[in-house]
């Protein structure tokens, strides 16, 4: 009896650290912070900034080496830089092209740019969706 309840002792202390050291239970559903090769690939599309849709805007987060972002916001294709200590996931907005887009466009595009400008983390969430958040900040964004 005494082996039976120490065998189920064990597995019950297995499973919590198990689901803490997996993100099981975080309110947010957060994970560690994705590497490279996580957010690399094909072009995540945001789905909402600061829990607004982005509707049929073409908003786009494409990692093309470790270091670097662009793609595309809403209007004008962009180029920035990131950097991840493991702590900390910041964003530096560089150059953009110059095109002019009906105003509901330039407007989504100027806070997009603003919101990158923000940034404080980066997560993969449960949904396998990247979330990079910071202050006042949220971008949502699936492949």
């Amino acid at each position: 009896m005494k082996d039976l309840l120490r065998s189920g002792l064990l597995a019950a202390s297995v499973t919590l650290i198990a689901a803490c050291s997996n993100g099981i239970g975080n309110e947010t559903g957060a994970q560690a912070m994705p590497s490279f090769e996580q957010l690399s690939g094909e072009p995540w599309q945001v789905q909402s900034l600061n829990s607004k849709p982005v509707g049929n805007a073409t908003v786009t987060l494409v990692f093309p080496e470790a270091g670097k972002l662009a793609g595309r916001a809403a209007c004008n294709n962009y180029m920035a830089t990131y950097s991840d200590d493991g702590q900390q996931f910041t964003i530096q907005p560089g150059g953009m092209t110059m095109k002019a887009c009906m105003p509901p466009l330039m407007e989504l595009e100027s806070q997009f740019m603003d919101a990158l400008k923000g940034v404080d983390t980066a997560v993969l969430n449960d949904l396998g969706e990247l979330v990079l958040s910071g202050e006042g900040v949220e971008i949502k964004a699936t492949r």
